[in-house]
């Protein structure tokens, strides 16, 4: 018998179409725009019903050797860098990772659970994020002449980013794996937001001022989950 596929539902309101974002371990996430009815949703996904099981089981089927399940290194294009990774095997220990000179990471485990390594080094991405990210929206923040209250970093599974209506943004830690000016574009949105929450004309004409290819990166963003390592999304 087939494996089940799990469906997720999530309504947005940034969202401008229906979209499907499959992974082979949270299954099938249903982004569903604002005022999107029940019948609308079940028909797209009834056109679309073949090419999620099909992905959905490709996935499955590319998964990861359970040698590969850990990175032997991170590559951060954000902000140029390459870490080698080593990890010391020492019964009864807690997870920690440690940052090494010559960018080397090392991370003490006990062998026993490859899940809470997995999450410590997640930790350790977000940490670095937040030492690549603030700087530089910093600066663009300055160049905008806008003005934040607080930044938050996390690991949304859908969002490179948000902002919200008391002006903090949320950056996801995951830009890390994308090239400059995909992580410069993705900030200037987040910061356009705090003259415009929506996304109408009015918001992409601000966007429009401090970059002018908006519309090729954008696109180019939202194709840009392939690059985040395999491993960062697993539990």
């Amino acid at each position: 018998m087939a494996e089940p596929i799990s469906y997720n539902w999530r309504r947005s309101p940034r969202a401008k179409v229906l979209q499907v974002r499959i992974t082979p371990w949270q299954g099938v996430e249903v982004v569903i725009p604002r005022h999107t009815s029940h019948e609308r949703v079940r028909a797209f996904l009834t056109r679309h019903r073949n090419w999620i099981r099909d992905t959905w089981r490709r996935l499955r089927s590319e998964m990861p050797d359970p040698d590969q399940r850990l990175p032997a290194s991170l590559v951060l294009p954000a902000c140029g860098e390459r870490w080698r990774v080593r990890y010391q095997r020492r019964p009864g220990a807690q997870v920690r990772v440690t940052t090494g000179k010559g960018q080397n990471v090392t991370v003490f485990h006990d062998g026993r659970d490859e899940s809470a390594v997995r999450r410590a080094l997640r930790r350790w991405l977000a940490a670095r994020a937040r030492s690549v990210l603030v700087p530089r929206v910093e600066r663009l923040a300055r160049l905008t002449g806008s003005e934040y209250r607080k930044i938050q970093i996390r690991g949304q599974r859908s969002r490179w980013g948000s902002c919200s209506s008391n002006r903090t943004l949320s950056l996801n830690y995951k830009l890390l794996f994308l090239e400059p000016a995909l992580v410069r574009y993705l900030i200037i949105h987040e910061l356009s937001h705090l003259r415009v929450l929506d996304h109408s004309t009015r918001f992409w004409n601000v966007v429009a001022q401090f970059e002018p290819h908006w519309r090729r990166l954008d696109a180019a963003l939202g194709e840009s989950w392939r690059e985040v390592p395999a491993w960062v999304e697993m539990p």
